[in-house]
């Protein structure tokens, strides 16, 4: 029971530690983001002593939110391995002390190239933090233990790091471009414009076109559904495997009639539709809400470039089959 009682005291320490970092944040954690964010190259961590795993997390980080980052050894910069950073890159130093011999040895260089540095280490009047752009304070050990595993310094500087990447994270989020990153289910976020590449088709037909002739596209692509455009190429209406079916049951045998009919004519007008740039799961999203099971995808010009199915999005092994509602909205914008 003793070691459980000090085990929670440690964890307890580190918890009141987190929260007081959090309190600290000031503008020059809003400098740092702005930073990260406005890098035009690579971002590079180093990480002093038992702070370079936490460098090559936070490294993880930034490249699942699509930022090319990467971690460099402090000893082999002595190797000449800091020549190729370039002022297009970003350099953040993860030091328990703000003094460490191998980066003071390569960073006046750095400086000199004008390369922006943000260090993130508990002694903001160290050496390191002296010559970097953007200093983040991050704890101090309070007592002998926790200096020789740097447990509050390394603890501070991953949640400081973590939590800037959330933040470029919910920027990617809100602007649809969610590509290589992990959703909480551990799944790859895919955008539509994945699923137009890896599933090239792309049924349309022109509004003067005969039923006939569109129900053999249709049929070709196997998508269930086709776009109808108008003379300039732009999406006016939709038909869908539903919609023949329901069209056979109300011609009463006259099918001759029905397929020389233009399809304007029994298309659905205005259908909803998705522009590449969404992610798969907004795509999905409004696929349950108006409870249908194919999507158009137009461009910005408003031309349909592809189809999302429901079936595509099972195949790919994103989601698991969900049944769509059985009531059917009319496919309205």
């Amino acid at each position: 029971m003793a070691d459980i009682k000090k085990a929670q005291e440690i964890i307890e320490h580190q918890i009141e530690n987190l929260k007081k970092i959090s309190e600290t944040l000031d503008s020059n954690f809003e400098e740092a983001v702005k930073l990260i964010k406005n890098v035009r190259g690579n971002i590079i961590l180093v990480g002093v002593g038992k702070c370079e795993p936490v460098a090559s997390k936070i490294a993880s980080s930034l490249r699942s939110a699509g930022r090319p980052a990467y971690v460099l050894n402090p000893q082999n910069t002595a190797f000449g391995e800091a020549a190729a950073i370039s002022n297009k890159d970003l350099l953040i130093i993860i030091s328990p002390t703000g003094e460490s011999g191998e980066i003071m040895h390569f960073l006046p260089r750095l400086r000199r190239k004008s390369v922006k540095v943000i260090t993130l280490t508990p002694s903001p009047r160290s050496s390191i933090a002296r010559a970097s752009d953007v200093v983040l304070k991050i704890k101090t050990p309070s007592d002998a233990t926790d200096s020789l595993l740097s447990l509050s310094t390394s603890l501070s500087a991953l949640i400081i790091g973590e939590t800037i990447v959330a933040l470029l994270l919910q920027d990617v989020i809100k602007k649809g471009k969610m590509e290589t990153m992990l959703s909480d289910a551990g799944e790859p976020f895919y955008t539509v414009a994945d699923l137009i590449a890896s599933r090239p088709r792309n049924p349309v037909a022109k509004a003067t076109m005969i039923v006939k002739d569109a129900l053999f596209e249709l049929t070709s692509k196997g998508l269930g559904a086709i776009s109808i455009v108008d003379e300039k190429e732009k999406i006016i209406g939709i038909i869908t495997d539903g919609d023949v079916r329901r069209l056979l049951q109300k011609s009463e045998g006259s099918l001759s009639r029905l397929f020389l009919t233009s399809v304007d004519k029994v298309m659905t007008d205005n259908p909803h539709r998705v522009t590449p740039e969404k992610t798969i799961f907004e795509a999905l999203e409004l696929m349950e809400e108006m409870a249908i099971t194919v999507l158009p995808i137009v461009n910005n010009n408003d031309e349909p470039v592809g189809m999302v199915h429901l079936h595509d999005l099972v195949q790919m092994g994103l989601l698991k089959k969900k049944p769509i509602a059985k009531k059917r909205i009319k496919n309205k914008k």
